[in-house]
């Protein structure tokens, strides 16, 4: 599809602003709907919308020249707060892995490098951790949910978490946690469910298939199965 002349990209907008650079800021205006941002003009031309934090970083202010690389660099900058105000929204909402958040930055249209760097300045002032959002992970899903090792070992690898601290935060649930209970505590929440099937054998088979879906391992589930039969009929 060719770019539609009438309506131009804001990428498309940043080009044509930087083709006539260096310009001077004839005006500096705080915008209506967001007094913590400015809109910077050259006589009637908007060159650009920047923030308070932009403003004092670059001293920015009436009749100074924005050249080609201070606006750059203002973008560049630009981008790089609003990644960061993203991240702290998302981490306001429930922890992140340093994987989870840098998909999701990207996915919201950041690029790489300020993504980076927001990761960066989170890992270093421990807004990220790896080993606490994956112990706290583990442990949600197990108390909240009451999957199983595996199950939490998979979630945890499709969502980036480094594999030296999937496995050190699993071998800690695996010692702090009873798996057999666990089994127990979930089949018979579906008693009605597995003596639905009068045949023993089958009806073993729906619970293995079942317990081993909520991520126990097979030597738990097999373990547990004598005290489950025997409590579903009691």
């Amino acid at each position: 599809m060719s770019p539609d002349p009438d309506n131009p990209s804001e990428q498309q907008k940043r080009e044509q602003i930087l083709s006539k650079l260096p310009l001077v800021i004839s005006s500096v205006s705080p915008q209506k709907k967001n007094p913590d941002r400015f809109s910077l003009y050259h006589e009637k031309t908007f060159l650009i919308g920047v923030s308070s934090q932009s403003m004092l970083d670059f001293q920015i202010n009436k009749g100074i020249k924005l050249t080609r690389t201070l606006f750059m660099q203002i973008i560049d900058s630009e981008e790089y707060q609003s990644a960061k105000d993203r991240a702290y929204r998302l981490l306001s909402g429930r922890d992140h892995g340093a994987e989870e958040l840098r998909r999701k930055l990207i996915k919201k249209g950041f690029s790489p490098e300020s993504t980076r760097r927001v990761i960066d300045e989170f890992s270093d002032k421990n807004l990220l951790n790896e080993q606490t959002y994956a112990k706290k992970f583990a442990a949600d899903k197990f108390q909240l949910r009451q999957w199983g090792p595996k199950k939490i070992e998979a979630a945890l690898y499709n969502k980036g978490v480094p594999k030296n601290v999937i496995q050190d935060v699993i071998q800690n649930l695996k010692a702090d946690i009873d798996q057999k209970d666990a089994c127990l505590e979930l089949a018979l929440k579906r008693r009605k469910h597995f003596l639905r099937e009068p045949d023993i054998y089958k009806r073993k088979q729906k619970i293995f298939r079942y317990l081993a879906g909520k991520g126990y391992s097979p030597d738990s589930i097999q373990r547990s199965l004598p005290k489950i039969i025997e409590q579903l009929n009691a």
